[in-house]
């Protein structure tokens, strides 16, 4: 299966998120929430 760069993006901008020494814990979750909203993974 081959990956857009649509989902390559994603992908780059979601790693880059969790994988943070900046956003404190609270932030970063809020963030991976409305990551997943944004492509239509409603928890």
């Amino acid at each position: 299966m081959r990956i857009s760069e649509r989902q390559k993006r994603f992908n780059a901008f979601y790693g880059s998120a969790r994988h943070n020494d900046v956003l404190d814990e609270r932030t970063t979750l809020l963030l991976h929430l409305a990551s997943a909203m944004a492509v239509g993974c409603y928890p």
